[in-house]
């Protein structure tokens, strides 16, 4: 084939670096139909004004940073980010990596919790909880969302499956029991005690206007008893005194606690059974409904004993996720930030072919 000269020469702006890139390629000629194509080459895709090597170093960057700052420092626009990011960011294969490294391990104990993407919209982390790993997160809590990631396991997994740590919600209880049929569901011991504080605290609210006397305790009821200082301690003892029916809740709240450490499932059991039957002859509406809670999530919270999973792992990321909301100032689009949230939490490596869990 005959050879025609051919060439280009652009220019662009990385972390305030102006770079020269000239392209000298040659241009072919068919002899048969004269058509005429140009060579191609390593690291620039066909028609595209970017290398990879460019587009690899702009979502590196974009990891840490807001799209308007990696924007302007690059001199990119936003919809070429987000292409670049939908393009090498897709939660579900990056799922599937992860499902090849599940088929290799024992057993799987999973976490899900939900995080807040804006205001009452939600999405899903789902993490391997023992090995602390992020598998996905869904765009939503719904139960088409979690049916489509469910669906994608394949029944060995599904059967490794021995623990599930989960919120005190029933919206995905039986399906989850459906997909594990084997494994135990656990409540999140964090959750059990903040439903404590949760009722603590409406106490205190609901005394304060029904008195119509400010109780500025609030700090000191969430804290742990022996965290305490001299200090505190002598305040909350004023407003006991005050309030009885405050102190009596705060007790639970302190006895929900020490069943935390128990080590032994019959022992926790015994102390479970003991606190119920105690509630039961409470006459605050508040500790009744508290009562009614533990009941109804009985099963659930005594399986902490059985294989003490906890989603701290998963709560850990939902941390980092609040700041890479918090640099990006919010976002409009749930599968945008589905997409830069893995980005920014999974390690960097493997959007590029690698798989691994970290250690």
């Amino acid at each position: 084939m005959p050879r025609a000269g051919g060439g280009s020469k652009s220019t662009a702006i990385f972390k305030e670096k102006l770079i020269y890139l000239e392209v000298k390629r040659d241009r072919l000629v068919c002899l048969d139909c004269g058509q005429i194509f140009s060579e191609e080459l390593p690291g620039i895709n066909r028609y595209s004004r970017s290398t990879a090597n460019f587009t690899k170093q702009s979502l590196s960057y974009l990891a840490k940073n807001s799209f308007n700052e990696v924007a302007t420092v690059n001199q990119v626009g936003y919809q070429a980010l987000r292409k670049s990011l939908y393009n090498h960011v897709d939660p579900f294969a990056l799922l599937a990596e992860k499902l090849k490294v599940l088929n290799t391990v024992p057993e799987i104990y999973l976490g899900l919790d939900g995080q807040s993407f804006r205001g009452q919209d939600m999405v899903l982390t789902i993490t391997e909880v023992a090995r602390k790993e992020l598998l996905t997160i869904l765009p939503s809590e719904s139960q088409r969302d979690l049916l489509r990631f469910l669906e994608r396991l394949s029944p060995e997994i599904r059967a490794k499956v021995k623990g599930v740590a989960m919120d005190m919600t029933n919206k995905h209880y039986r399906l989850l029991n459906r997909y594990f049929p084997e494994a135990r569901l656990v409540i999140d011991h964090y959750h059990v005690i903040a439903c404590s504080l949760m009722h603590l605290q409406r106490l205190r609210t609901t005394l304060q206007a029904a008195r119509h006397l400010p109780i500025p305790i609030k700090q000191e009821l969430n804290k742990n008893r022996e965290d305490l200082t001299e200090r505190e301690k002598a305040k909350l003892n004023r407003y006991f005194n005050f309030f009885p029916e405050l102190y009596e809740t705060y007790l639970v709240k302190e006895k929900i606690r020490q069943l935390y450490r128990t080590v032994k499932y019959e022992e926790a059991q015994e102390k479970f059974a003991s606190l119920v039957a105690e509630l039961k002859e409470t006459k605050e509406p508040e500790l009744k409904e508290l009562r009614r809670t533990l009941l109804n999530w009985q099963e659930e919270i005594l399986n902490y004993f059985v294989y003490r999973i906890t989603n701290a792992y998963t709560e850990g990321l939902h941390t980092k996720c609040k700041l890479i909301k918090r640099k990006s100032f919010g976002f409009r689009n749930v599968e945008t930030y589905v997409r830069k949230l893995i980005l920014g939490l999974l390690p960097f490596i493997m959007l590029w072919g690698y798989t691994h869990f970290s250690t």
